[in-house]
């Protein structure tokens, strides 16, 4: 039993830290995106990509942007406490669609390819759409 004490209280130790990690993470959020932070975002990651229109999801958690100079967008978009971006050019789309209130994209992304963001009603949310598909097409 006593040669069993130190493994015991070590996996105790590390339960209680994983626990301790979770607790204080799971409170961890992004800032809500505006249009400014957007801009900031996308002109910070991609030096080559000036946001022109700029489109934020109605729970703020997601934005899209066009390039002034090319036919790219700019996605920003709120994974745990960051506000990670990407560029979405001809042939990075897969689709799009709206369903639900919610605007549905997937795109050929490695490291995340399935996005949802709440829509801001139909009106306001369909030109992004069109664009989005426009991408798939390449």
């Amino acid at each position: 039993m006593e040669a069993a004490l130190p493994l015991i209280l070590a996996a105790l130790a590390a339960a209680g830290l994983m626990a301790a990690i979770w607790f204080v993470s799971r409170g961890a959020r992004p800032p809500a995106l505006d249009e400014p932070l957007a801009r900031r975002r996308l002109t910070e990651d991609w030096q080559d990509f000036e946001p022109a229109e700029v489109w934020i999801a109605a729970d703020r958690g997601a934005a899209l942007a066009t390039d002034r100079a090319s036919s790219r967008l700019g996605l920003v978009f709120a994974f745990g406490d960051k506000l990670p971006s990407r560029l979405l050019g001809p042939g990075d789309v897969v689709s799009c669609r709206l369903e639900g209130g919610r605007l549905l994209v997937e795109t050929k992304d490695f490291g995340r390819h399935h996005f949802e963001m709440a829509s801001t009603g139909d009106a306001a949310t369909r030109p992004w759409v069109d664009r989005l598909r426009g991408l798939a097409h390449g």
